[in-house]
């Protein structure tokens, strides 16, 4: 089968929910009848190998679509709202609003459920199998993540966490471009990208060996050490000051902390300071100013770059959009 025939597995949901389309695999939105409910599908196909479709609408009874797809895919969906229920070889889950989760299917008669009155705000991304696998090679070619080893002889595999909120503000980027008019194949590619980019890294490439070097109680201490940067995180301790804290050497911290969790105390700690502060910018309660000191900015405009830097936005900009 070419690496178009994915498509087809959006059609079978399209066509479940009695949608007119013009096309199998072109950019097209599609209109809920009204004996169906209220709402409509966005599709939008950048690519011949990348499908992206953004769902919003509610229906007036229950609905299950039965599907029997013929061809393996992967598929990223990002949940605002409803819960979706997807039943495959006897095994139901749930894609939960707020969350994304990303999914590995081989052909197989699955199902999926919409309950009624229920507003749903999704967007998939779907690519097969020869595209995922060209994503997971490294530039010289080598590749360690491989489609059939991650879901092994299963019919499906889904991997779901919570949204953090570079993940939100991505899918925010995205929804716009897709709503603008005139927008280019080139953005909403890119838009895509960027969001696959993200889940593969949070589902697929951060797995860490567990040290051998450091013992079950050094392990306990650095954790502490976590707990101390978050709790002081407005005027932290310096690195030397946090070891003597917590009993342990300022080497084997530094070392086991980055070993444990992927980055530096300090790493940890920007992360920590700016994704506090992008949840209390998103309630609106508190000025841009406040939230930089709140979260140990004393320089503002370091504030706002650093934010701007991991979310693509400014503060300011940020908080008028919200």
């Amino acid at each position: 089968m070419g690496i178009t025939d994915f498509h087809q597995n959006f059609n079978l949901v399209f066509d479940g929910l009695q949608l007119y389309r013009q096309t199998g695999n072109r950019t097209e939105r599609m209109k809920l009848h009204s004996q169906m409910g209220e709402g409509s599908i966005h599709r939008l196909v950048p690519r011949a190998d990348l499908g992206m479709a953004i769902a919003e609408f509610k229906l007036h009874n229950n609905q299950t679509v039965d599907l029997h797809t013929e061809t393996a895919m992967v598929e990223l969906s990002c949940c605002l709202q409803g819960t979706r229920e997807v039943h495959v070889s006897g095994v139901q889950y749930q894609v939960t609003p707020g969350s994304y989760a990303l999914q590995f299917a081989n052909p197989a008669r699955s199902s999926m459920h919409f309950g009624s009155d229920q507003a749903f705000h999704v967007l998939s991304i779907g690519i097969p199998i020869s595209t995922f696998h060209h994503f997971m090679e490294d530039v010289g070619g080598a590749r360690s993540v491989d489609f059939h080893r991650i879901i092994g002889g299963q019919s499906y595999r889904m991997f779901q966490e919570t949204m953090d909120p570079v993940a939100v503000v991505l899918l925010k980027k995205m929804l716009d471009s897709a709503r603008g008019q005139g927008t280019r194949n080139l953005e909403i590619e890119c838009g895509i990208l960027e969001l696959m980019s993200r889940a593969f890294r949070t589902f697929l490439l951060n797995d860490k060996p567990v040290s051998t070097k450091l013992s079950k109680t050094d392990r306990a201490k650095i954790e502490q050490a976590k707990e101390i940067v978050l709790a002081r995180m407005a005027a932290p301790p310096s690195l030397i000051e946090l070891s003597r804290l917590i009993g342990l050497n300022d080497y084997k911290l530094k070392m086991g902390f980055k070993e444990i969790n992927g980055t530096t105390v300090f790493g940890y700690l920007r992360d920590q300071r700016l994704e506090k502060a992008y949840r209390l910018l998103e309630k609106g309660n508190t000025s841009v100013l406040e939230v930089s000191y709140a979260v140990g900015y004393s320089n503002p405009s370091y504030f706002a770059e650093a934010f701007r830097e991991k979310y693509g936005v400014n503060p300011g900009a940020f908080v008028r959009r919200s």
